[in-house]
């Protein structure tokens, strides 16, 4: 067909249509098996412009949604958006027609633990609409790994922390064989991590302030950094530009997470001391927000200093199942609402969320759109447009991408997702998934063509 040429609705979402309307660049496709998902990404990567015609845009802002645009992409960024007809496509673009189809960034999880099945996973994640991940702990030696990895065009783009800076001997440490962990002992020490993630391509700092080992049933016991050191470790990732995230589970820890000015706090403060463990305040029948009567002033310091949160809560629930099999599904559930609502009061102060999940690639957990973690985010008062914005732009912030990637603008990396209906008014939207563009490659979507199961469905 002439380049010039318009491609149906149809054609344009069909692989082979694809395929055959965007011919492929020089890739490294020729030394793919024939059928494997780089060969057939590359054989379908945009030759030239790729236009998107009267669509309907979220932006990832947070702003409502625009209808009847146009999106033009090239070189892998996003050139020009604007009303339908008024951009100026050129006429080597390829176009596809979007009437009733919505554009939106793609999506980015920001805490994952991607460390094994590399390919696969980031390969599973894109073609999920997820077109990053953040990995926020690992040895030293995948940063690099994941780097390349996601420099491929099959699969999600990785940012990656590296080890997290901690106490000597505190969490992570005691997981596997401690190399996702980078003990210190003073200012200078935790200075020298810093710089030392920095020189292997880190692309924002984590460090724990957690007592507990994650058997939810005993005190916490695990040594934390001191206030100096986490303040240290903050002030030297602001010299270098790179968000700090701070794993930080107990309100106990989060003022001096605070006083240190970190970026953000990984995962959902649990409304209960530190000297206790689930197990003991579910049996005691403790388990409630009045554990901690400071609760809601820490929250409030927290929204004032505009810190995001990055909530993992289906990550939380998974480890609880996990390590406390004897606990009735009852009491696993009282957990999860009594989390939704911690949450909730969050959001309801004005809190700003960052979408993660937490993901380590358990079985029967396969990697790609977080469906339960959106599902907490509504349900803890979010809306579809505020989902998003955790999930695009909140996301790209923590993982140090903020300007780069994550929101539909001129300029930013051509990372985007096509999808029917209106996510802004229904979430469900994003299970039909159309299209997929990474740096401007255009993606098609075929879940089941490679045995992949049905997503569970969202809804508002």
């Amino acid at each position: 067909m002439n380049s010039t040429e318009t491609v149906s609705v149809g054609a344009a979402l069909s692989g082979a249509a694809l395929a055959g309307a965007m011919p492929a660049q020089a890739t490294p496709a020729e030394a793919a098996p024939a059928g494997s998902a780089r060969a057939e990404v590359a054989a379908a990567a945009a030759a030239g412009p790729l236009a998107l015609i009267g669509a309907r845009l979220i932006s990832g802002t947070g702003a409502a949604p625009v209808p009847d645009t146009d999106v033009l992409v090239a070189q892998g960024r996003i050139l020009r958006i604007g009303p339908t007809g008024s951009i100026g496509i050129p006429a080597d673009a390829r176009r596809i027609p979007c009437a009733g189809l919505t554009v939106l960034p793609g999506f980015i999880d920001s805490h994952t633990h991607v460390e094994q099945e590399i390919p696969a996973a980031l390969a599973a994640f894109l073609r999920d609409g997820v077109t990053s991940i953040g990995n926020t702990g690992c040895g030293p030696q995948l940063i690099e790994v994941l780097h390349l990895a996601g420099r491929d065009p099959a699969a999600a783009h990785a940012f990656v922390a590296g080890p997290a800076i901690t106490a000597p001997g505190g969490y992570p440490a005691i997981r596997g064989d401690g190399s996702a962990a980078r003990g210190v002992a003073s200012e200078a020490e935790a200075a020298a991590a810093v710089d030392e993630l920095v020189g292997r391509g880190s692309d924002f700092i984590k460090m724990t302030q957690e007592s507990f080992d994650f058997d939810y049933r005993t005190p916490g016991h695990l040594p934390v950094l001191a206030p100096a050191l986490i303040a240290a470790v903050a002030r030297r990732a602001r010299e270098h530009g790179l968000p700090v995230r701070s794993h930080v589970h107990h309100v106990d820890q989060l003022d001096v997470a605070l006083a240190a000015g970190v970026s953000s706090v990984e995962h959902l403060l649990f409304p209960l001391p530190p000297d206790t463990g689930y197990v003991e305040l579910h049996r005691s029948g403790r388990l409630g927000l009045d554990a901690l009567p400071e609760f809601d002033r820490r929250i409030d310091r927290m929204v004032a200093a505009g810190i995001r949160l990055v909530p993992t809560l289906g990550g939380e629930l998974v480890n609880i199942r996990l390590s406390l099999p004897e606990l009735p599904e009852a009491a696993v559930r009282g957990i999860e609402e009594l989390l939704v609502t911690v949450l909730a009061k969050y959001v309801a102060a004005g809190g700003r969320v960052a979408l993660g999940s937490d993901w380590v690639g358990l079985p029967g957990i396969p990697a790609g759109l977080p469906r339960e973690e959106l599902g907490h985010l509504l349900a803890a008062g979010l809306t579809p447009l505020q989902v998003i914005e955790a999930g695009t732009q909140g996301a790209a912030a923590v993982c140090g991408q903020a300007g780069q990637r994550g929101v539909l603008a001129p300029g930013l990396a051509a990372d985007l997702i096509l999808v029917e209906g209106d996510p802004s008014t229904d979430l469900g939207a994003l299970d039909a998934l159309r299209l997929v563009v990474k740096d401007g490659r255009a993606v098609t979507v075929d879940h089941f063509a490679r045995g992949a199961a049905e997503p569970a469905p969202l809804s508002s």
